[in-house]
């Protein structure tokens, strides 16, 4: 096993495990969002439109009260808190009708409209009381976000968040790249929220849990923050007062291959009432999900493999002799289009989902409450690719992911809409909650026993001694000398664990010992030229373009990402200003481990035996025969202590031999079996450093685990990184586990002057990224300011511009003992010795003698065997500096008349960098020490900063309908770069800086059509401009990676999609006296059945054309016309759902029959192309004069074309094809 945890972090493991199951089996599950919702309005008399104190408004689940508020002297109401669900409201008064509203929708975090207008109760018929159906209003003061029902997302076609933003304005969907971009922010950044929880990993869940989505485009409110995109908020449903549940299942089966298949079960209901049986005291609800889908993501195009009988013959003989009878040619080189075959769909790429999410609701007195929530998330299958879909779909990789929170919510409430006081509808929420996600990737034949991937098999090798005559100098003697060991010859058993992998170097035997090919097999050289396979390697892909018959995965790696949040709100009324305030404190915690598992054959290959490669000719051994000299001198292997050599020591010693060698004997790795090494005991036979390779590539990666792949103890510091060692002196390079820490106030205040509504509040973020960070990006080592060369008299020769600031950094002609100053630097800013700037780097760099070489202190330089060599330290970091920003957030309205009201507001919002390119790695300094410049990240990121202004108004068009028109303009700041440190000491380097600028801008129509008859329409239409220095954090890699300076230009960005509209149409006939369709005798057969159809269209993504064709395996040739100057094609979409329900059991239960079709049309989208030829399935390499030579030195001309022609109609250019589900739910 890979994974070993000590005893003490196995025990606080299975503690926070068994917290979580304890909330998840006391709740099973996650209550409605984190911020109650509240219910106001106004009661007036209906005849004279007097406003009516004293009227009592009570609030029902059922028929159980929920809360209750009283109307004041001026009519108002309000309730305030109220858990979101959907309620009863009664207003009641004496001498009126009573008027009661169902189906009251109460929304997290903001209040619901409620008017009541009463009519006077009538003498001779008494009191008719009054029951509507409630309907949000057309125009809703304060509302800023986009909401969507239960009973709106269930008519759905599609089950994930998607369908939902869909319908979002400003909203763009990337199909090809799954990203989702809010105003022209980038992927990463969004926000989502479940319950008031903070989401990482997946983010869907059972749908029937869903009580609302809400989409959040501009006008954010202060609570959230750490966004710069959208938010998208879901509430789950709270427990019900009676007991309900659905049964529910949907299948592809009977139309398609493609296998999906969804279960799922709801159960909910009161566990515990008052004595008095009126007031639910416990109750809990539980939704799950389980899915089991043959393929995920189905392709549009023809689907490929090679034939049954063709792969037989491959994998029995995947190498040919070449015409030349020298050497061998991969079978799969060879093969044409004549070998290959359509098939129905992909294949072996199955997985299963399971999703549960639940709460248990407590109400623990009169003003207080208590939620237990949790979520479980559960995935595993394999990963499949288009790469290795045509020859080797058979050893696709796995992966599974799991996710699990839980949390605890206490609310207290202090009082109610009808107190004398100041304050008035006080309370506060505490909640605490906590979320883990586990990923892991392995092979599924092999998991985590990390030395059967890439095992070809055992080689045995055969070995002599080769002599030569001359003298030993030691004795004088003349004789046969032992000059060194050569192999003999190799037998070879291949693996059990890879049978395909050892057919190639069976193969290649069989070919050598048939004569078939004139090579040999007297070394593991010899089969490596040959063609066949060494432990740890793996099959050449066929020409590069798809994987080759038997390749299997070569790594294995695991993460965990702890969250811990704690959060506190209070919401209060004073006079006409309802405020909110609140705190929130967050720490997260990531690790990860990777290993590269087939590689650790070749450095175990590399390690063994190093310390006694050569002879000890000093101990000459003269070999006697009945005492007489046979003429011959031995010599033994002459052993180097002073070689550092974990793993030839363990190993030898987990063999019985002598542990330094001393008894000759020689390690052959590749003859031991891969079980054996993990019996002896895995990565614990290498030392870290044998491992980590430092200059090198590595062999393992990791943070928050140690170098074999357990929970990293404790918390260790960059000091130890630097110096821990174990017991046997090696050292450990311990890294901690990522820790940043996120803290956040914010107060808002909603009031009104006169006729304009004010939504007023402030956020105040603080980001820590509680790591190290390089003092000087510049430089690995501590080096001289001005200041500091000031401060030791100057340097003779060298005078100090006095323009160059005291902390300038000084260069040099020498890093020690420096002669002249050559430049100096401050920040990015380079100048010369004179003090005038220099836009060149290299020009100093030059001036130091090649490099630019800062003038670094004397105590850098404490290795004695290498004096001049500076070496790298904690020294060289500082800790990182917490970022405070503060985020304004304003919006007004008024109303421009009696149907329609004029909105804007302004935005500042922050977010943390992420943590892909913000996380300190100790390792990458190291390398670097080495020259090893690659692109490493940044510790010392800043939030990334994001401002909007938006205006709009909405008009009410008809008692059913209203138009909202709205405008916005966005800007981004701070947004995270590649930028190339040029002539940082010792190398260039490639990092990530806050470089990047975008702006935003468009405007939006939305139309919304309440049900009229049968009809309901929501639509909208989006216009906006993207446009900025970068798509992503590494749109600019590859300038940055030429070392030139860091220039930047303002383009289209990559999902600049300037066109967007969405249309969803409800076509639903009612029941009883609102049925009005077709009838059969006395059959209402269209009775509580509807269409829902959601159309959906966009322009076509930008892409920059290319000056000429080059292959699918080359780097692209160079942009002609602009950055991101040429279109896709626009892409449409229909979905759709029908369904009916027919109820039975006096109403009480039901079931429902319906059929769901995503892209109705079947219509082919274009979502990528070939940017030279602007097609999606043809790149124009074969018919080009280059792709015509590149034919011609390829082994088989025809094979090469026909398996390009196949890789060129590349399915993830298109859109997945119509899918169509039938689904049945019964109401319990």
């Amino acid at each position: 096993m890979v994974h070993t945890e000590s005893n003490s972090k196995v025990l606080l493991m299975r503690l926070r495990y068994a917290l979580l199951v304890l909330i998840f089996g006391a709740s099973t599950l996650v209550w409605g969002q984190a911020r109650p919702g509240s219910l106001r309005g106004t009661v007036k008399d209906k005849k004279s439109g007097e406003e009516l104190a004293q009227a009592f408004i009570t609030v029902k689940s059922g028929q159980f009260k929920v809360t209750s508020g009283a109307s004041d002297f001026d009519g108002n109401y309000n309730i305030n808190p109220i858990q979101p669900g959907t309620y009863t409201v009664v207003c009641e008064m004496f001498g009126y009708n009573a008027m009661t509203f169902t189906g009251v929708e109460i929304n997290p975090g903001r209040p619901t409209e409620l008017k009541f207008a009463l009519a006077t109760s009538n003498v001779e018929l008494g009191v008719v009381d009054v029951v509507a159906k409630y309907e949000a209003p057309l125009i809703e003061k304060g509302r800023t976000a986009t909401s969507f029902g239960a009973e709106q997302i269930r008519n759905l076609a599609g089950r994930g968040v998607n369908a939902v933003l869909a319908q979002t304005a400003s909203v763009v969907q990337d199909e090809r790249s799954g990203g989702v971009f809010f105003r022209g922010g980038r992927g990463d950044a969004n926000v989502v929220f479940v319950d008031g929880v903070k989401m990482r990993g997946d983010i869907n869940l059972p749908r029937e849990a869903i009580q609302s989505t809400e989409v959040i485009t501009g006008g954010v409110p202060a609570q959230y923050g750490d966004v710069t995109g959208g938010v998208i908020s879901t509430t789950t449903k709270g427990p019900s007062p009676r007991y309900f549940g659905t049964v529910e299942y949907v299948t592809s089966e009977l139309f398609d291959r493609n296998n999906y298949n969804l279960a799922g079960l709801t159960l909910g209901g009161p566990l515990l009432f008052n004595k008095a049986k009126t007031v639910p005291l416990i109750g809990f609800l539980l939704a799950t999900e389980f899915s089991n889908t043959g393929v995920s993501r189905p392709y549009a195009t023809p689907v490929y493999k090679v034939k049954d009988d063709v792969l037989a013959d491959l994998k029995a003989n995947p190498l040919v002799p070449t015409a030349t009878g020298l050497g061998t040619i991969r079978r799969a080189e060879l093969l044409s289009s004549e070998d290959f075959e359509v098939i129905p769909t992909r294949l072996n790429i199955a997985g299963n989902v399971f999703r549960a999410t639940g709460n248990i609701n407590i109400k623990t007195s009169k003003k207080t409450n208590l939620v237990l929530g949790g979520r479980v998330f559960y995935s595993d299958g394999r990963n499949g690719s288009f790469f290795h879909s045509l020859l080797n779909y058979e050893n696709n990789g796995a992966s599974n992911q799991r996710d699990l929170s839980g949390y605890v919510r206490f609310t207290q409430q202090f009082g109610s809409g009808d107190d004398k006081g100041l304050i008035k509808n006080a309370f506060y929420t505490i909640q605490a909650d906590y979320t883990v996600n586990n990923f892991n990737n392995f092979d599924p034949n092999h998991r985590e026993n990390i030395f059967r991937y890439g095992h070809v098999g055992n080689f045995e090798t055969g070995r002599r001694g080769l002599f030569g005559y001359g003298e030993d100098p030691q004795t004088g003697i003349s004789a046969w000398r032992k000059i060194l060991d050569i192999d003999t010859g190799i037998t070879f058993v291949p693996s059990i664990h890879n049978p395909l992998l050892g057919a190639y170097t069976q193969s290649y035997f069989n070919l050598v010992n048939s004569g078939l090919i004139g090579n040999n097999a007297f070394n593991l050289v010899n089969i490596q030229q040959g063609g066949g396979l060494l432990n740890g390697q793996g099959p050449s892909d066929a020409y590069g373009l798809f994987g080759n018959v038997g390749a299997v995965q070569s790594g294995y790696n695991y993460s965990q990402n702890e969250q811990y949040r704690i959060t506190a709100s209070t919401n209060f009324d004073i006079k006409g200003h309802s405020l909110i305030a609140g705190l929130e404190y967050e720490q997260r915690f990531d690790r990860s481990f990777g290993v590269s598992s087939a590689a650790l054959w070749t450095v175990m290959r590399n390690l063994q035996n190093d310390h006694m490669r050569e002879l000890d000719l000093d101990n000459p051994i003269l070999i006697y025969r009945d005492g007489v000299f046979q003429d011959t001198i031995f010599y033994n292997r002459a052993i180097d202590m002073t070689k550092p050599r974990a793993f030839d020591r363990n190993l030898r010693t987990k063999l019985g031999w002598d542990p330094d060698g001393k008894d000759q004997r020689l390690l052959d790795i590749d003859n031991i079996s891969p079980d054996d090494f993990a019996r002896y005991g895995g990565l614990a036979l290498f030392s870290a450093q044998e491992l980590v390779n430092p200059g090198g590539s590595a062999y393992v990666s990791y943070f928050g685990y140690d170098y074999m792949g357990n929970l990293q103890p404790g918390n260790p510091t960059l000091s130890d990184f630097f110096r821990a060692t174990d017991a046997r002196g090696d050292r450990t390079y311990p890294v901690r586990a990522f820790q940043p820490i996120y803290m956040a106030g914010y107060i808002q205040d909603q009031f009104t002057f006169e006729d304009l509504f004010f939504n007023v509040g402030v956020r105040v973020d603080r980001y820590d990224a509680n790591q190290s960070v390089l003092k000087d990006p510049f430089s690995l080592f501590a080096a001289h300011t001005v200041a500091d060369v000031v401060a030791r008299g100057g340097l003779e020769g060298s005078d100090i511009p006095v323009s160059m600031g005291d902390d300038y950094m000084v260069y040099v002609d020498d890093i020690k003992n420096p002669k002249r100053i050559v430049g100096y630097r401050d920040g990015f800013d380079w100048f010369n010795a004179d003090g005038s700037p220099q836009s060149n780097p290299t020009i100093i760099a030059n001036a130091s003698g090649g490099q630019a070489k800062p003038w670094i202190f004397e105590e850098a330089f404490s290795d004695p065997q290498n004096p001049n060599s500076p070496v790298l330290s904690e020294r060289s970091f500082r800790d990182y500096r917490p970022q405070v920003t503060v985020s304004p957030r304003i919006s007004f309205q008024f109303p421009i008349s009696d149907v329609a009201e004029f909105f804007a507001h302004y935005d500042l919002l922050v977010q943390r960098p992420s943590s892909a390119q913000s996380r300190f790695n100790p390792f990458d300094y190291q390398n670097l020490v080495f020259g090893n410049a690659s692109t490493i990240d940044n510790p010392e990121l800043l939030p990334q900063k994001q401002t909007e202004y938006e205006i709009g108004f909405r008009q009410k068009l008809t008692d059913r309908s209203a138009l909202k028109i709205n405008a916005f303009y966005r800007e981004y700041r701070d947004l995270i770069q590649t930028v190339s440190v040029t002539e940082a000491y010792p190398a260039t380097y490639v990092t990530y800086g806050n470089r990047d600028f975008t702006t935003s801008k468009g405007f939006s129509f939305q139309y919304d059509l309440r049900r009229v008859g049968n009809v309901q329409v929501n639509a909208q239409y989006s216009l906006t401009f993207a446009d900025g220095t970068g798509s992503g954090a590494e749109s600019g890699l590859s300038l940055a990676r030429t070392g030139l300076p860091n220039i930047r230009y303002i383009v289209p960005l990559d999902y600049d999609q300037r066109h967007n509209l969405s249309g969803n149409i409800d076509f639903r006939y009612g029941q009883g006296q609102d049925y009005n369709g077709p009838v059969w005798g006395k059959m209402k057969v269209l009775e509580n059945a509807g269409l829902n159809l959601l159309a959906t269209a966009g322009s076509g993504f930008p892409y920059s054309r290319r000056v000429r064709s080059y292959s699918i395996t080359e780097s692209a040739t160079p942009v002609v016309g602009l950055l991101n100057g040429s279109r896709l094609p626009w892409q449409l979409r229909l979905d759709l759902t029908a369904n009916k329900v027919w109820y039975y059991n006096k109403g009480k239960n039901n079931f429902e029959l319906y059929v769901q079709v995503l892209n109705l049309l079947n219509a082919a989208n274009v979502l990528s192309i070939y940017p030279y030829t602007g097609s999606p399935d043809d790149d124009g390499f074969l018919s080009s004069p280059q792709g015509q030579q590149a034919i011609a030195f390829t082994a088989n001309a025809q094979a090469f074309s026909d398996l390009y022609a196949i890789r060129m109609v590349n399915p993830t250019n298109f859109s997945t094809p119509r899918l169509i589900r039938l689904g049945v739910r019964l109401g319990l």
